[in-house]
């Protein structure tokens, strides 16, 4: 349920949608039917006059019925003695030991409407609170009403902590020793940035709502304001104060206060409208952190335990660069070794792993250490040192503090005056029957806090007037600086206890593998790229803000919500594909035509980035064809490149052949282009290969052909011979008697006869 809560949350952030809060006022419980916020608690610490204390707020009919008859009265519990006691009395789990009469409020509430309401309760006296001694209250602001034909019921309730240092006619009880108190002011907001400005282009935000916070009014302007106000130059308050500070906030603003465009939900674009209110924030934001302790939290308030579980640690080293955004921005040197971690948790790798990269002091839940003392400690031998966040103190200023929505969500959502009571009244408690031996209490208010200006005001005069009672001394953080080098018997030893809850809401590695390969992209570019002279720009001012843009998909915004995560690493990798996409080969027009067998091909590399880009061109095989490598091509920037490609071709005919620019180690840079090639010429191995295979064919051919006829003459000759052996056979005359007996002519072989030898017939 509290993975699916976070989700919807963050989903409605991205789309722009406001959030609107849904609890009733703290603790109410199911049965409660309307909304009911306590706005102002008078005087917020009793210390004598006046004698009575007035509530302030207003409530709101959320059912569907008319509520009649609206009354309230204040009851009071035991005063706190223990940290247990503090605990329930911050939950509205303390019991009640008296109980004033109830006032008559509103007569009739319509559905949906709202109404003032104002309560003054006596501190002592008859019909009072009976406070007569000093402590820490819990009261509880009880309302009954009639809903609709039904009877009468509570309708709503709202729980708080009244610090008393003197009932009225009684003098102040000054602790033997004031309790040292550091406030963190947490300067956090969501990512909004889709696209960093560039010379001739807008940044792009996601939406316009920072505008609005950054006015007068607004939830970041009356935050700064207060402190101006408040505990200006000189303010010994002041001293207590320190400003935790996201890098990619004031990148943001101040892209906003060159002009910005924001993107619609169409795709379009339309000129931004806070560039006067984000400068004026600037420069409100400069005087209140003059001189003042100012932390810078990781790039986008990045989730470097996430980033550590997925062996990133190049990336939590630039989240950690984000300090020289706070130091160009606002002109202040930020605290670089101080390290502020998400609900303030680590598990030692990830620690181990940052004090790699200068951060020498942690500030941690000491439920994420063996320890439950407020006082620092070393984690584990020779490591950082650890000063623990007052866990009383930040659960009496964040409502949602232990929950999955305790990073994610505004904090409060409303009721802020209790917020503020709860965290005087831990004040005054950790000043007398809390005290922690010296150890300073570290207010950790939520990251996105969302006090109101009023509200703040009221905080900030409360804990000067605890500091002029005497109870608590604006004592600023601790400073560790050494203390990790001492003996190992300066500090105590500290295990972490990653809890398991926190490991669960991490960024998701699925998400952060896609990172991963975006960041892989984005470093590749930077190596592959060099200042141009004429540009002048080194590339790290063009690849940081890639970088940064990737950092916001691990916010710790999206923790708990994987959809917000990924929408935002797509938001990334878009832009740095815009950006890869501007070193391309140009269009081909056209069919290329080969009239020889090693014609090159012309060829441009356009490169539009302000800095020079080695780059290679690759060329998958293609048969029939052979290109040669031309290693690697420097293109200067705002400039091209033309070449001519060497090709050898093996056949005649049309070949199509894609390529594309790449850099030495192989990332896309422009889209692949394809062009057609038509030749007509055959390569000299293929000619002579032609030749030869032609003068074989012709002389087999004239060998066959004198076979053939000399075949043909022998045919004739037979022919011939014959025919003429046949006609002198038939055509000779007799021989004549003389010549048949002469012998001289005819011999007569032995054994044969003649006509001679026969007798007369």
């Amino acid at each position: 349920m509290r993975c699916l809560l976070a989700a919807v949350v963050a989903v409605l952030l991205v789309s722009g949608i406001p959030i609107t809060a849904a609890r009733t006022a703290s603790a109410q419980g199911d049965s409660s039917t309307t909304r009911l916020e306590v706005t102002k608690v008078t005087p917020s610490v009793i210390s004598g006059a006046p004698g009575e204390v007035t509530i302030s707020g207003r409530i709101t009919n959320t059912t569907g019925d008319t509520i009649n008859g609206i009354e309230a009265r204040v009851q009071r519990g035991y005063p706190t003695q223990s940290v247990p006691a503090a605990q329930d009395a911050l939950r509205g789990n303390a019991a009640t030991v008296n109980e004033t009469s109830f006032r008559p409020m509103i007569d009739t509430l319509a559905p949906g409407k709202q109404a003032p309401f104002e309560l003054r309760v006596p501190v002592n006296g008859p019909d009072s609170l009976e406070i007569t001694e000093p402590g820490v209250f819990p009261l509880l602001v009880n309302v009954n009403g009639q809903p609709g034909d039904g009877g009468r019921a509570r309708i709503g309730e709202s729980h708080f902590l009244l610090p008393v240092l003197a009932p009225p006619g009684a003098p102040p009880a000054k602790p033997a020793q004031p309790a040292p108190v550091a406030m963190l002011l947490p300067v956090v907001d969501y990512p909004r940035m889709q696209q960093e400005g560039t010379p001739g282009q807008r940044a792009v935000l996601a939406d316009d709502a920072l505008a609005g916070s950054l006015t007068p009014g607004g939830r970041l302007y009356d935050l700064v304001q207060s402190v101006v106000d408040n505990a200006g130059a000189g303010s010994p308050l002041g001293n207590g104060l320190c400003f935790a500070i996201d890098p990619d906030l004031l990148a943001t603003v101040q892209a906003m206060s060159r002009g910005y465009q924001v993107r619609q939900a169409d795709g379009g674009m339309r000129d931004g409208t806070g560039s006067a209110s984000a400068q004026l924030w600037l420069n409100k934001l400069r005087e209140a952190t003059e001189g003042r302790c100012v932390l810078a939290l990781p790039y986008a308030d990045s989730d470097v335990a996430a980033l550590d579980h997925a062996d990133l640690p190049d990336l939590i080293k630039g989240s950690l660069d984000g300090a020289g955004v706070v130091q160009q921005v606002l002109g202040v040197e930020p605290r670089r070794s101080v390290l502020w971690p998400i609900e303030g948790a680590l598990d030692e790798s990830t620690a181990r792993k940052l004090a790699g990269f200068g951060i020498d002091t942690m500030l941690m839940e000491p439920s994420a250490m063996s320890t439950d003392s407020l006082a620092p400690a070393r984690l584990y031998e020779d490591g950082p040192v650890a000063v623990p966040v007052d866990p009383l103190l930040s659960e009496a200023l964040d409502p949602r503090h232990g929950s999955a929505l305790e990073t994610t969500a505004m904090s409060p959502d409303g009721n802020g005056a209790a917020t503020v009571q709860n965290a005087l009244g831990a004040l005054a408690f950790r000043a007398t029957a809390g005290a922690q031996g010296g150890a300073t209490s570290v207010l950790a208010p939520p990251r996105r806090w969302n006090l109101s200006g009023e509200d703040l005001r009221a905080l900030l005069d409360g804990m000067r007037g605890l500091a002029d009672a005497g109870y608590v001394r604006p004592a600023g953080l601790p400073e560790t600086t050494g203390q990790a080098e001492q003996s190992d018997s300066a500090l105590p030893v500290s295990r972490l206890d990653y809890p398991q809850e926190n490991a669960a809401e991490e960024i998701p590695r699925p998400v952060l593998d896609q990172l991963a390969e975006q960041n892989y992209k984005v470093g590749d570019l930077y190596r592959s790229s060099q200042k141009d002279p004429a540009a002048d720009l080194d590339p790290a001012a063009l690849t940081t803000p890639l970088r940064n843009g990737l950092l916001r998909g691990a916010s710790s915004a999206w923790r708990d919500n994987p959809v917000a995560a990924r929408h935002w690493v797509r938001v990334a990798t878009d832009t740095l594909n815009g950006v890869l996409a501007r070193v391309r080969l140009d269009e081909f027009a056209g069919k290329i035509t080969l009239t020889a067998s090693n014609a090159p091909i012309p060829m441009t590399v356009t490169n539009d980035l302000p800095v020079t880009v080695s780059v290679r061109l690759r060329i998958p095989a293609t048969a029939g064809i052979e290109t040669r490598d031309l290693g690697v091509i420097r293109v200067p920037a705002q400039g091209r490149r033309h070449f001519r490609l060497e090709t050898e071709v093996h056949r005649a005919g049309q070949f199509t052949v894609d390529m594309d620019v790449v850099t030495e180690a192989g990332t896309e840079l422009g889209p692949a282009k394809r062009i057609q090639l038509q030749s007509y010429t055959y390569d000299p191995f293929t000619v002579g290969f032609t030749a030869i295979a032609s003068a074989l064919l012709v002389i087999l051919s004239a060998r066959r052909i004198l076979r053939r006829l000399r075949a043909r003459r022998s045919r004739l000759a037979a022919a011939n011979g014959g025919q003429a052996g046949e006609s002198a056979a038939t055509s000779a005359p007799a021989p004549s008697a003389s010549e048949t007996t002469n012998p001289r002519m005819f011999p007569v072989s032995p054994g044969s006869t003649t006509e001679s030898d026969r007798g007369p017939s």
